[in-house]
């Protein structure tokens, strides 16, 4: 039996060779294939308005003030502390460690300007895909 596959092997060389070679051609081809689908130019997917913020509105009971009324949630595009000096984009990971008893927010930044606050570090980061200063 084994001299039987010697020599089927010594008979059949070279198309056992071309078999392997045609074998590993198609496998780096369709690995490279896989490789390069990662890279190519897709439009990115934007999100408008956050869910999380208004689901988590939606749930949270409405706060009481000093004077023991619920306070409305005036919310505006940017957020800052009123224990700093910097603003931030409502969804970034700054903006999420404000209490929300230190939050200041402001409609624009041009109002966030003139009350004397700078862009965060980090902020054009956190910028949405289509913000343009």
């Amino acid at each position: 039996m084994l001299s039987y596959l010697k020599n089927f092997v010594k008979k059949n060389e070279a198309d056992i060779v071309l078999v392997i070679g045609v074998i590993l051609v198609a496998l780096i081809s369709f690995g490279a294939g896989r490789l390069t689908s990662f890279q190519a130019d897709e439009e990115p997917i934007l999100i408008q308005e956050p869910l999380t913020a208004s689901i988590q509105q939606s749930l949270e009971p409405e706060k009481a003030g000093e004077s023991g009324q619920p306070e409305p949630a005036e919310k505006g595009k940017f957020v800052g502390s009123i224990k700093s000096d910097k603003y931030h984009w409502p969804w970034s990971s700054s903006a999420k460690r404000i209490k929300p008893e230190n939050q200041i927010w402001f409609d624009s930044e041009a109002e966030a300007k003139a009350a004397g606050y700078q862009p965060a570090v980090d902020f054009n980061k956190w910028a949405p895909a289509d913000y343009s200063p």
